[in-house]
């Protein structure tokens, strides 16, 4: 298997990041929730920049004080995050999604994807 070559373009440069403290920090409540949701989006993104979560699974790690996230506040989260281009106008508390000018992962198989299967 080759690996996969990262570009952003001509001289754009980039850096690489740890998925696992995304992870971390998408679940603190101690930042706001669009930015929760692009972290979000980061620590769970496969090659595709696609994050899949199954059903409440978003809402249980934007929960605050241990208690999962209304639907409507999930949504509500979401529709701040694409509001600041955090996250894809694709995106749903099923699948959050990265563009490729913002993410890009060079190894790892996608994740089927049952909100987005064009991809």
């Amino acid at each position: 298997m080759r690996p996969v070559s990262i570009s952003f373009g001509f001289n754009r440069p980039w850096g690489g990041v740890s998925q696992h403290e995304y992870r971390r920090m998408a679940q603190n409540p101690g930042h706001q929730l669009a930015y929760r949701v692009h972290f979000a989006a980061l620590g769970w993104a496969d090659r595709q920049g696609h994050a899949s979560f199954g059903p409440g699974r978003l809402a249980s790690l934007l929960s605050k004080d241990g208690n999962p996230l209304s639907d409507q506040s999930t949504n509500n989260a979401i529709a701040r995050a694409k509001k600041l281009d955090l996250v894809s106008p694709r995106s749903g508390a099923a699948c959050l999604v990265l563009p490729p000018h913002l993410f890009q992962k060079g190894k790892g198989a996608p994740v089927p994807c049952r909100l987005h299967p064009d991809r």
